[in-house]
């Protein structure tokens, strides 16, 4: 195990690039950002990968930067754990591994082949990529969560989202922003809206039901929200949210 520890005033802007393991990213009320590697086994190809993987802090930014090809194999895996100040930003890509969030973060950037992504808290975009693996965001001013063959959850957000899967199923518990879209190709949607949002329904799908608990807006006609679910082979089913509405 390695770790390091640079003094901070203000969030940072936290880089992470590995190509497997997993990355833990702590949010929290700190004056310090720490790093801490691991790797899977010790001695030999796995404490050189260790040893080549740069850890650099520079007017703001906190890069974790793994060689890409040494250690192919389990060799290649690393366990990342970061803790940073609330309010900073993190992007992250991988091949494969599980990626999570906990604490306030300003932005959130996820791109990963294989492995499941997690956030509490994003007051900004979320932006989540995986072509295996399933995508949860508790809460989020903004969403654009993409998962090829998984679930997508977010438990409450409060401006436009954009969801898709192509094998997995969507669930929304709480929506209120202008416009909301969600696609999958084989999967069930499940979207929730608060009380007291007029919405316009465009709803789809080729092989289940789809179905709505709200009074439907006219588009034209002052909705504050156009919901928009699109399914080929799942039920589409759209409820009222137990939360009240944030804007």
């Amino acid at each position: 195990m390695t770790s390091w520890e640079f003094p901070v005033s203000d969030p940072v802007d936290l880089r992470v690039r590995i190509p497997a393991g997993c990355v833990t990213v702590r949010a929290a009320a700190t004056q310090t950002a720490t790093v801490t590697l691991e790797t899977g086994r010790p001695g030999g190809r796995a404490e050189r990968f260790l040893d080549d993987t740069q850890v650099e802090f520079d007017q703001g930014a906190l890069s974790v930067i793994a060689p890409d090809r040494l250690g192919i194999g389990r060799g290649g895996s690393l366990d990342v754990t970061v803790e940073v100040p609330a309010g900073s930003s993190c992007l992250v890509h991988t091949a494969s591994a599980d990626v999570r969030c906990t604490g306030e973060l300003s932005a959130l950037d996820v791109h990963t082949a294989s492995g499941d992504v997690s956030a509490d808290l994003v007051n900004g975009v979320a932006r989540a990529a995986t072509a295996s693996g399933d995508v949860y965001v508790a809460q989020a001013v903004e969403a654009d969560l993409q998962s090829a063959s998984g679930e997508v959850n977010i438990g409450q957000v409060t401006g436009p989202a954009r969801v898709s899967t192509v094998s997995g199923d969507i669930r929304i518990d709480a929506a209120s922003g202008s416009r909301t879209e969600a696609k999958s190709t084989s999967g069930d949607i499940r979207v929730a809206v608060p009380p007291g949002i007029g919405v316009y329904l465009d709803l789809s799908t080729l092989s289940g039901s789809a179905s709505s608990e709200l009074e439907p807006a006219d588009e034209g006609g002052g909705a504050d929200m156009t919901l928009s679910c699109r399914t080929l082979s799942g039920d589409v089913r759209v409820t009222t949210a137990v939360q009240p509405a944030t804007r």
